[in-house]
């Protein structure tokens, strides 16, 4: 078991070789994405800062367009740990705070509550070229009366 474990340690340090994440980047991306329980279509705006090779910072901002009479707004505050497979493919959890402001309004009657809560996740990403990242993120956004799972696609510019 030791020798399987020193192994794994091994690969994942040597796969750091080829990362498209260096320190200091940044990236802006826009996301589309679906809430399953809110049944929301899902828009966003992302920045995404490496402090390391392997770990980043990214704030972001999700509207959750009008559906069944409620819409919310979303801003989290997520971290990556980005494990490169390959020059042109990278893996990561997730994990992050959320804050969000719910509005639901049917009729006359409306109602708006604000939600603080935690994310957990997984995403993977390909470098189509130097600028220009495609991905593909699930997360499940734990949060009192709203916890939910989201699934969403990124197109980011690298600079």
């Amino acid at each position: 078991m030791k020798k399987i474990i020193a192994m794994l340690m091994l690969t994942f340090l040597s796969l750091s070789t080829f990362a498209q994440t260096h320190q200091g980047d940044s990236s802006f991306g826009l996301n589309l994405g679906y809430g399953f329980d809110s049944e929301n279509v899902l828009l966003g705006l992302d920045y995404r800062f490496n402090m390391t090779d392997e770990v980043r910072l990214l704030p972001s901002l999700t509207y959750f367009v009008k559906n069944n009479h409620h819409s919310a707004w979303a801003i989290d505050l997520n971290a990556h740990y980005v494990f490169p497979l390959s020059e042109y493919f990278g893996f990561y959890p997730l994990g992050g705070l959320s804050l969000s402001f719910w509005k639901w309004k049917i009729g006359h009657l409306s109602n708006n509550q604000t939600r603080f809560g935690a994310n957990l996740g997984l995403g993977g990403e390909l470098y189509a070229t130097k600028e220009i990242t495609v991905g593909l993120e699930v997360k499940y956004n734990i949060i009192k009366d709203y916890d939910q799972a989201m699934l969403a696609l990124r197109v980011g510019y690298n600079f």
